[in-house]
This record gives C-alpha cells, structure tokens and sequence, in this order.
C-alpha cells in the first residue's frame, strides 16, 4: 500500500453524523467541564489546564457537530482490516 493510498484512506469528507444523541450529550457535559475545570486552573498549573481546555474543546465539538473520526476510523477498520497495517 502507498503512502497516497493511505493519506486519501484519512481525508475521506464524510461529514454525516456517526454518534448517538446519548454521546453526544455526554460529550458535551464532559468538554464543558473540563473547558471550565481548565480555565479556573490557568495560573495555578498552566501546562495542565492548558490540556485540559485542548481535551474538552475536541469533546465540545464532537458533541456539537455529532461527528467523530476516531470513531470513523475504528468503524472502518473493522471493515477494511486488510488496510490496518499501515497503523
């Protein structure tokens, strides 16, 4: 398999919603949580908050938008499992 082969296996557009509303939900609590938990600790442990704030913003937009790519590749891999082997 070539490198081009497996950057177009990644780039794949498909925007269509692959989450229930049940993780969606959560997502949204969570990244929340940790966005407000990450501000409130910006100057006491800036490196940690600052993760902190990167983590719940992904879980906020994978919350909002109801699309999530880990879960697309996972999905896919259980599908394609002969194109795992770049991983």
């Amino acid at each position: 398999m070539t490198n081009v082969e497996n950057r177009d296996y990644f780039l794949e557009d498909d925007c269509t919603p692959n989450i229930d509303f049940s993780e969606r939900v959560i997502s949204i609590g969570t990244g929340t949580y940790m966005i407000y938990k990450g501000v409130r600790e910006l100057f006491k442990k800036p490196l940690l908050a600052l993760g902190q704030v990167a983590i719940g913003s992904a879980l906020l937009y994978r919350g909002a938008t109801g699309t999530c790519d880990v879960k697309r590749l996972i999905v896919k891999e259980s599908h394609h499992p002969e194109k795992a082997e770049f991983i």
